[in-house]
């Protein structure tokens, strides 16, 4: 092998050594990327899930905010008609309508928040955003009152205003608020097929004010 030959072949050698480290680089930038693109798709009860798994911690996350709400609602004395879960968009806290309305109303009741106060005060306390969503039933809801007309839309919108109301009254801040009314269209339990004693329970369900803290 010529003087020429080993040169050449160091040459190579330096080439392919280059080649291979900027082939790992390349790797490494994909799987990055992929993991950015994954992150993103991730709804945020999840993200949350998978954040407190990383970190070994739930501090400071929805995780622990929705274990401190459980502990609240199902602990004594608790607070009756709410129940709390960690959802994908969210802690979502239901609260029973039939506990804060009387039927095809908008009023809340004179001591229906008394028992909500300390839900609200743990909620108020964190830097979360919260949704206020109004829920009907499927049952038939229209009237015309002096000209305004009443439908299931305009009432689960109203009753979550309502709401957002009584919560700016407690210090909440205006921007972390939103209210939304969903009327009857998303249930927590189909009525489909459902009939008596069943389908009265179901829609009891479904009449609700949810709050969504994300």
């Amino acid at each position: 092998m010529t003087l020429d030959d080993l040169a050449a072949r160091k040459d190579n050698d330096g080439f392919n050594v280059f080649y291979v480290s900027f082939g790992d680089l390349m790797v490494i930038l994909c799987v990055f990327f992929v993991m950015l693109l994954t992150m993103s798709k991730l709804d945020i009860g999840s993200f949350e899930k998978v954040r407190s798994v990383m970190t070994g911690s739930t501090e400071n996350t929805l995780v622990e905010l929705e274990s401190e709400l459980r502990e609240l609602i199902e602990g004594t004395p608790g607070v009756p008609g709410a129940t709390v879960r960690l959802a994908e968009d969210g802690v979502r806290v239901d609260l029973d309508a039939g506990i804060l309305f009387a039927t095809g109303s908008a009023v809340i009741k004179g001591d229906a928040l008394e028992s909500l106060q300390p839900l609200f005060d743990m909620i108020e306390a964190t830097q979360y955003s919260i949704d206020i969503e109004g829920h009907t039933d499927d049952g038939p809801y229209f009237r015309i009152d002096e000209g305004e007309i009443d439908s299931n839309w305009s009432l689960s919108g109203k009753r979550a205003g309502n709401v957002i109301v009584h919560l700016r009254s407690q210090r909440f801040a205006a921007d972390r608020l939103r209210a939304v009314g969903y009327a009857h269209t998303r249930p927590i339990v189909p009525v489909t097929g459902l009939s008596g004693a069943a389908l009265e329970e179901a829609r009891a369900r479904n009449r609700r004010v949810s709050l969504l803290i994300h």
